[in-house]
């Protein structure tokens, strides 16, 4: 009897998004939505690149947390919640491989809870897939 493949539930160097001209073409190219209080751009990749099948990157505006103390504490909330929620979305990208890059920026006035952001991602991912599918 076979066991079930453990699902890893991390968020390693290669599933965040960086570098200059990745972000840049996110940025330029992307397709946006919004989902309170989030603004979610994402664009897809080229096959051939390397790095992981969905690559995230996470914003706080200096402008609305004056704080690195505060926007730090909701970057780290909202990191938690992708990492527990993102299996579906690595799921629908690495069965047709579309490998995507995805900007979720903060856009709230106040201090949010864990679970009214988890609640939001899932919101996110739902919506993500959904545009997937439409694309497909």
């Amino acid at each position: 009897m076979e066991e079930p493949q453990q699902i890893r539930q991390t968020l390693s160097k290669a599933e965040r998004l960086h570098g200059y001209n990745a972000i840049n073409t996110l940025f330029a190219n992307g397709k946006s939505f919004y989902i309170h209080p989030f603004k979610v751009v994402f664009v897809d990749r080229k096959a051939e690149e390397d790095g992981f099948g969905v690559r995230v990157l996470i914003s706080v505006s200096k402008k609305k947390f004056k704080n690195a103390v505060d926007r730090n504490r909701i970057k780290r909330l909202i990191r938690e919640a992708w990492r527990l929620n993102k299996q579906p979305i690595i799921d629908s990208s690495s069965s047709g491989y579309r490998p995507v890059d995805i900007a979720l920026i903060y856009t709230g006035q106040q201090k949010p809870e864990f679970i009214l952001i988890q609640k939001k991602i899932k919101a996110i991912i739902k919506r993500l897939i959904q545009d997937y599918e439409v694309a497909d």
